[in-house]
């Protein structure tokens, strides 16, 4: 039987669709996730302790909450943060009218209530989404060689957005990598698809129709920004 390599299908896969195939991926790991701990953690100990910490999900990942049949579960959860968060509130009251005083007043004991207040752990979604997406990054480098069917579905795809492909190039080190002309030259078609959407938009071609072009500026966005709520999901 031959050796299937980790990740490889599901990154060729993602990337035979619209967008960054990272993007899709993690958005598709934070979905899991998100059902996993709603539907199967709320009670787990380890689970609220480590979202206690974190001081709740990120601006990003807390939306993903709010889905059908999670009021009770998020509720639940939450409950459990605000009272670490009233914890911290009252520590801190507690010790600015102590001989603690000097020490924690003024704008020293603010910010050392902000500090108590801030995550002490990152977002769980977060730190998921970077374990896979480190996992991603290394298939990727190791089998998008010159000829692989990885370089080529690469090669026909929208590639990486920056800050994606920016984390690939960073665990590359100093070996050369295929990806670079690939991701050059879909760059290059891109700003060439926005090159006509402008020219286009001149009132002096405005009788022509648009055509792919016509929503590249949605897709440059996409691609230096990371992938838009909604843009090309499907």
């Amino acid at each position: 039987m031959t050796q299937r390599t980790p990740y490889l299908d599901e990154i060729v896969t993602a990337l035979a669709q619209p967008g960054c195939a990272f993007c899709r991926l993690l958005d598709d790991i934070a979905d899991r996730l998100i059902d996993a701990i709603l539907f199967e953690s709320v009670n787990d100990v380890k689970v609220r302790e480590e979202l206690n910490a974190a001081r709740g999900l990120c601006r990003r990942h807390a939306p993903l909450l709010v889905r059908t049949g999670s009021a009770l579960g998020t509720a639940t959860m939450m409950q459990g943060v605000l009272k670490v968060l009233l914890r911290q509130l009252d520590s801190g009251e507690a010790a600015s009218g102590s001989r603690l005083r000097g020490l924690l007043g003024g704008a020293g004991g603010s910010r050392t209530l902000a500090a108590t207040l801030s995550p002490q752990t990152p977002c769980p979604v977060c730190a998921q989404e970077a374990t896979f997406g480190g996992h991603y990054a290394d298939t990727l480098l190791r089998q998008a060689r010159p000829g692989s069917a990885l370089l080529a579905a690469y090669e026909a795809s929208d590639g990486l957005c920056l800050p994606h492909f920016r984390d690939v190039l960073a665990r590359a080190g100093a070996a050369p990598t295929p990806l670079v002309a690939a991701q050059r030259a879909i760059w290059s078609r891109l700003n060439d698809e926005l090159e006509e959407f402008l020219r286009k938009s001149d009132y002096r071609f405005q009788k022509e129709p648009f055509g792919a072009e016509r929503d590249s500026w949605q897709r440059a966005l996409s691609a230096i920004s990371g992938q838009l709520p909604g843009h090309l999901t499907e």
